[in-house]
């Protein structure tokens, strides 16, 4: 599926946008980890993965997940992320774990559940990307079970829930009029048009 300039320019822009909110998300995460934790601060997990719901559920191409992730993890290290280059690569690993919800369904079905799965796999990719780097001897079992949970969790709820309020408080301004969610609407709305009219 090729893409349309319209759609680079729109991922673009919306993964700069959710890049800096990555960034202030970090710079916040430190208090608030100071207070409960990294593991109780893992509840803050969910909006490091916002781009790729977001991105995907507008767009519905391959891909889509991913290079939102990555996109915007990349923003959030250019524009000074305290958590420097780790920012990128977990970024991958994330869009990877998101993207792989779409593909399940072969990037067919776009709607809620799909989006909170995106949001749970983000964290397993994330996840995947920590055991990797600090070793599986970096957690105790209870405390890596604790923390996946945690980021399972945020990842559903402000990964994938928020990503759909956002995207129909959008739609709802006609700004996504020309791109593929409203696309599949208006067809969705005419089929059930001619079903009734029959």
């Amino acid at each position: 599926m090729k893409w349309k300039m319209k759609e680079i320019v729109l991922t673009v822009i919306l993964a700069v946008a959710c890049g800096v909110i990555y960034l202030g998300w970090s710079t916040l995460w430190i208090p608030i980890s100071a207070l409960v934790g990294p593991v109780g601060a893992g509840f803050m997990f969910g909006i490091w993965v916002i781009a790729s719901p977001i991105v995907a559920y507008i767009i519905r191409k391959p891909g889509a997940a991913f290079i939102a992730e990555v996109a915007a993890a990349a923003v959030e290290l250019l524009t000074g992320s305290h958590f420097g280059l780790s920012a990128l690569l977990v970024g991958v690993f994330q869009g990877i774990g998101s993207e792989v919800a779409f593909a399940i369904f072969g990037y067919k079905r776009y709607n809620l559940f799909t989006l909170m799965l995106s949001g749970a796999l983000a964290a397993v990719g994330g996840m995947i990307y920590n055991l990797l780097v600090n070793g599986f001897g970096y957690y105790t079992t209870e405390i890596l079970l604790t923390t996946l949970a945690i980021h399972v969790i945020s990842g559903i709820v402000l990964g994938g829930c928020l990503a759909k309020f956002v995207v129909e408080s959008l739609a709802k301004t006609g700004v996504l009029d020309q791109y593929e969610i409203m696309k599949v609407r208006r067809k969705q709305g005419h089929a059930d048009a001619n079903v009734s009219g029959m």
